[in-house]
């Protein structure tokens, strides 16, 4: 029986059952992550689990499915519940925007900047940002330009000069695009404007990750920027992030809990020396990277690291 024909009435399964199972299949199968969350009441849910389900209704619903309408009256579902979380109104606000319903969007943006003490057109800078962060990966090159150079010009001005509560959700719907579109097909990374676009949001995501985030966040904030000088083929810029990356790591981790990010920074400083014909560096760099993969003891660690040395042999180099 297919989880479409199974009676509500008598699934065994708890709403967090239900949410933690779409969380692990919503990429793998959107059809049935997508039927997992229409059958949960909102709720039945732990306070802790709300932000979670809100995050799905966004990604799947609408960024996979389009069905922003539904995500939206799904949102809102949520906000109706005692005292929500202020990320519930970022995320409702995300939905409204690329609904096009700007009644929604201006009650969230309003409700959002309250919760948070700030402007609210920082807030609705933050929430256009977030709708970005969902729209982006469905467009296609040239519309993924247009929408992420629109989405982060106003984190460039004087009003995000200084620290403020929604840096870190910045920080993070920054970090989201830009690990998104340094990922796109090659072809898509020459299309005018999107080179452009993908620097610049992982720049801006580092920036924001040193003033609201831990040395972890900001490791991976430069590993993202090595991985995006690679991709556009600064081998310089490349090689010069991942160092970075590697003395955070060096000052920090003493206990190397963060082996598997060095494995991947050493991948990316590898590459980066290849192609700025340092041999001596490139091998020793490899040799690391590849005896701290060989350490994994996790098979989906392993796949993603022979994906991303896989993708990195694509790149210029």
């Amino acid at each position: 029986m297919s989880d479409a024909d199974t009676d509500t009435d008598t699934d065994p399964r708890t709403p967090v059952d239900m949410l933690d199972e779409a969380n692990a299949c919503h990429d793998a199968d959107v059809p049935r992550g997508a039927t997992l969350l229409r059958r949960i009441e909102p709720a039945a849910l732990p306070a802790d689990k709300l932000p979670s389900y809100a995050f799905l209704l966004n990604h799947v619903l609408g960024e996979k499915l389009g069905a922003w309408p539904e995500a939206l009256q799904r949102q809102q579902q949520l906000l109706a519940l005692p005292s929500p979380p202020a990320v519930l109104w970022r995320q409702a606000g995300a939905a409204a925007a690329a609904a096009g319903d700007a009644a929604s969007l201006e009650r969230a943006a309003a409700a959002y900047a309250e919760a948070n003490a700030v402007p609210v057109a920082q807030a609705l800078h933050v929430i256009a940002l977030s709708a970005a962060m969902y729209q982006v990966p469905a467009s296609n090159a040239a519309e993924a330009a247009r929408l992420t150079t629109a989405a982060i010009a106003p984190f460039g001005e004087a009003a995000w000069g200084e620290a403020c509560a929604i840096d870190a959700a910045a920080a993070t719907c920054l970090n989201n695009i830009a690990s998104g579109l340094q990922d796109r097909a090659l072809a898509d990374l020459r299309v005018p404007g999107l080179g452009a676009a993908l620097q610049a949001s992982a720049e801006l995501a580092h920036r924001f990750w040193q003033r609201a985030g831990t040395w972890v966040n900001e490791e991976r904030a430069l590993y993202l920027l090595a991985m995006v000088g690679n991709a556009l083929g600064d081998a310089a810029a490349a090689r010069t992030h991942a160092l970075k990356a590697l003395a955070l790591l060096d000052a920090h981790d003493t206990h190397h809990a963060e082996n598997v990010d060095r494995a991947f920074v050493e991948l990316e400083r590898a590459h980066a020396c290849l192609a700025s014909g340092l041999i001596d560096e490139a091998s020793a760099a490899t040799a690391q990277a590849n005896t701290l993969a060989a350490a994994f003891g996790d098979a989906s660690l392993t796949a993603w690291f022979d994906s991303r040395r896989a993708r990195l042999a694509l790149l210029p180099g």
